[in-house]
């Protein structure tokens, strides 16, 4: 969401597509939008936090249920290919076909550009650019280390140092 900001507030329009279950958290996490007299209705001074509203939000289904454990990493990872590519790509689609209307029926947010995904679970994203011919680029959270390391793995695996069946 950092990202998010730091673009917003720099003029361009982001679409930021997050799990329905994250979405949610983050929605509950936003201050109360201000009102005519800049007073937020929990009454303090406060704006929307949205990069002057340049920020769309929009949720959509990881395949997981409602009462399943996100902890479970590989699965939510898995899942989150299966479910949300389709859906990112015909997002990435219909955005390019509503800036094409010229009836002025398009929802003013334009055509998806670019996609910027979190490398360690959205790497997925970076196919449905490729396919999609939109330019991509990827975020690492973590340490450069653990990438370097991650990387590497397949240099490992074909020189041996680690075995490609149990990674020792």
């Amino acid at each position: 969401m950092e990202v998010a900001h730091a673009l917003a507030v720099r003029g361009v329009a982001v679409t930021f597509v997050n799990t329905e279950f994250n979405h949610g958290r983050v929605v509950a996490a936003m201050p109360a939008p201000p009102r005519r007299n800049g007073e937020t209705a929990a009454g303090g001074g406060g704006k929307l936090g949205m990069g002057r509203n340049r920020i769309r939000l929009v949720a959509v289904p990881d395949g997981m249920g409602p009462d399943e454990d996100r902890n479970n990493l590989l699965r939510l990872t898995v899942l989150m290919q299966e479910h949300m590519a389709p859906r990112v790509e015909e997002l990435i689609r219909q955005s390019g076909e509503e800036e094409a209307a010229v009836d002025g029926d398009g929802d003013g947010w334009g055509r998806i550009t670019c996609v910027v995904t979190d490398y360690n679970v959205g790497i997925w994203a970076l196919d449905v650019a490729r396919r999609t011919a939109v330019k991509s680029a990827a975020v690492w959270p973590a340490s450069a280390a653990v990438m370097a390391s991650i990387l590497s793995v397949p240099e490992l695996i074909r020189d041996k140092i680690i075995d490609a069946q149990d990674g020792k």
